[in-house]
């Protein structure tokens, strides 16, 4: 894996055969309530770009999309569960992921660059995350070939309890 970072933006080129946990993971950490948003490149086939909350490498949850499908993905305990559901991304090449974390819970969505609404896909509740989280963009790769992906225009907001 290579990456390139400059002011606003990461590029990496996404190898092939990866998968979560062991493919790129750009995590921070937080022990607040937030709202944070990245604009992550939709790779056209075989990819998927997306958001992860992570605990360990036995326990996590992300969703991502490629340019077909919307993957979802848990893990508790070693024991992984994956769900891949057709959308359409109406030809995008960006969407924007909205982590949310308050008093309900972890929560991901995604709008594309035109939308205003977000698209809530999941409220998550991971052992071991009650104080804090790890979470950031996720990107695998299930092709032959690597793809080069990238993110931009991260933004974070702390929020009151």
């Amino acid at each position: 894996m290579t990456f390139k970072k400059e002011y606003q933006m990461v590029s990496l080129e996404v190898d092939a055969h990866t998968s979560l946990p062991s493919g790129p993971l750009l995590l921070a950490v937080s022990d607040e309530y937030f709202n944070c948003e990245a604009t992550l490149t939709i790779p056209k086939k075989e990819g998927f770009a997306g958001m992860c909350i992570y605990h360990l490498e036995s326990c996590y949850a992300a969703a991502g999309l490629s340019g077909e499908a919307i993957e979802l993905q848990t893990c508790i305990s070693g024991y992984t569960n994956r769900s891949c559901v057709a959308v359409s991304t109406e030809n995008a090449e960006v969407a924007i992921w909205t982590v949310k974390r308050d008093a309900q819970g972890i929560s991901l969505g995604y709008r594309l660059a035109q939308e205003e609404k977000i698209r809530w896909v999941s409220t998550i509740h991971l052992p071991g995350c009650e104080l804090s989280i790890s979470f950031g963009p996720y990107f695998t790769n299930a092709g032959k070939e690597t793809y080069t992906a990238s993110m931009h225009a991260l933004r974070y907001t702390r929020t009151e309890a």
